[in-house]
Parts: structure tokens; sequence; C-alpha cells
């Protein structure tokens, strides 16, 4: 296997596209203080006083504890690393099956059944049908359904000025491309010679990535649309 749990992050070099797929992300609920929990890293008085706070205040609390607690934070990397593995053995996990992990949170290809490891429980956090890698794009990840994209590696905050742009681009092909919809191609003419012209809205030029900065009609060219474009050609 070419995923090593104690990788926190990880994007599975060998799957640049999924379309039409069971695509599910499964996340470890309340990581730090199950974890905590399960392998006893802090004092029963501490654990009663964060199960007392909110969530978001719960994991504020655990990162503050970590800061003059070298222990919790060695620990804490290392149970995450130990219930990664697990999740993954337990349910026979292999890498073609293995899309990417965020820390506390595996996106997989299919549905797994073993997901409680002592305290901690690991739940179906969201379900997907399509996805795309943007290798030449520092990796971005797009995750699709229903109309609704999901982007990992740009902000929330900087996505929020590709949302009429490139986000409905991207929309309307992976759309097109589960449906097998072959005037997709006649559409991605049509638009490339608009976005040579420069005729489309300068939010098409916005360099699409977790800066998005600058004007900059190659980059987005060569490192969205171009692979795009690859890729409707192999599927359709």
């Amino acid at each position: 296997m070419s995923y090593n749990p104690s990788k926190s992050t990880y994007t599975n070099p060998n799957i640049e596209y999924l379309f039409n797929s069971e695509i599910i992300e499964y996340d470890m609920q309340d990581a730090g203080l199950s974890i905590i929990k399960t392998y006893g890293l802090l004092p029963k008085v501490d654990i009663q006083s964060l199960e007392g706070l909110d969530k978001d205040a719960r994991n504020r609390q655990v990162g503050i504890l970590q800061i003059n607690n070298k222990f919790l934070k060695d620990s804490l990397l290392e149970k995450f690393a130990e219930m990664r593995k697990l999740f993954i053995e337990a349910n026979d996990l292999t890498d073609h099956r293995i899309i990417s992990v965020k820390k506390d949170a595996i996106y997989v290809i299919g549905e797994c059944k073993n997901l409680k490891f002592g305290k901690v429980v690991f739940v179906k956090k969201n379900e997907y049908s399509s996805y795309i890698r943007l290798a030449a794009n520092n990796n971005i990840e797009i995750y699709y359904k229903d109309r609704t994209l999901d982007i990992k590696g740009i902000g929330d905050i900087t996505l929020n000025r590709h949302r009429l742009y490139l986000m409905e681009f991207l929309d309307k092909i992976i759309s097109d491309i589960e449906m097998k919809n072959v005037s997709v191609k006649r559409y991605i003419v049509k638009f490339i010679s608009d976005y040579k012209a420069m005729r489309l809205e300068d939010g098409f030029y916005l360099e699409f990535n977790n800066m998005s900065r600058d004007i900059n009609p190659i980059y987005n060219y060569e490192k969205v649309i171009v692979p795009l474009v690859q890729i409707i050609m192999k599927e359709l």
C-alpha cells in the first residue's frame, strides 16, 4: 500500500477522476476527545472538563492543552495514525479505494462496515458521485453531488470569488459528463473560444487557487480548462 497512515494528509496520485461512483467521506466523530478517552491521555478530571464544553470550545481547548503538554501532542499524532490504520485494515481498504486523507477524515470508494474502535467512531459525513483531482494545480480536489461542489485546497472565503465563474463552469462540466451529454464538447469549444478572446467576465480569469489574487488567463487555461478537456475527450 502506498498510503502510510502516519501521514496526516494524503491524496492518491493514481486517482485522477471518478464519475458516477460511490464516494464517501468518513470522519472520526469528536476525534480529539474520543482518542483521549480511548487511550487515557489525560486525567479523568480534565476529560470531564472537556466533555462539559461545546464542540468548538472543546476542540480549541484540546489544542491549547497540547501547547504545554508534549506528551499529549505526540500521543495524539501517534493515535490518530493508529486509528487511521485500524480503520483501513478493518475495512480491507486497498490503494485503489482510498481517494484522500485529511487527518481525521478518510475519503473512500464504496461503503465501510467497521466503524467503531474503542471510544472512536467513524461516521459517514458526506457522500459524492464524482471527483476530479487537478494534479497540475497543487492537487486541488473537486468533490461533486447533485449540482453541488465541495472543493479541497481552496478556502471558503476565497472560493466565493469563483462561485459565479469557474465554480459554475465546473458544475456544468461534471454534470454533463455524469449524464454522458456529448453536447458538452460543443459547449467547451465555444467556452474556450470566448475565453481566449477575453470575452468572458474577469472572474473567469482569476487564478483558481488558494490565493486567488491575480487575473491570469494562462494559469486557469493550463491548470483547469486543459485538464477538463482531456477528461472529456477520454470519457465522452
